[in-house]
C-alpha cells in the first residue's frame, strides 16, 4: 500500500525486504525505536510507522523544499 501510495505521487523510494536483509531489519530497528512492523517511512527527517496517507502526504511537502529525504 505504501509503495502504491507513493509511486502514485511519483515520489522516488527505497524499498528494503527486512525479511531477508539483517542490515535493513537493523537499520529499520534503529531510526523507528524498535519498531517491527512494517513499513517504516522516514521523509525530511521525519519517521513513520506504518501508513497514514494524511501524515505522509503532509510530510511529503518538504520534498519541495528541500533536496533531503
Amino acid at each position: 500500500m505504501a509503495k502504491e501510495f507513493l509511486s502514485q505521487k511519483g515520489v522516488p523510494f527505497t524499498d528494503y525486504d527486512v525479511t531477508k536483509d539483517k542490515e535493513a531489519l537493523a537499520e529499520m530497528k534503529k531510526i523507528s525505536g524498535g519498531a517491527l512492523r512494517v513499513p517504516v517511512i522516514s521523509v525530511c527527517n521525519e519517521v513513520m510507522v506504518g501508513l497514514d496517507r494524511d501524515r505522509l502526504d503532509m510530510a511529503l511537502r518538504c520534498l519541495s523544499h528541500s533536496s533531503e529525504i
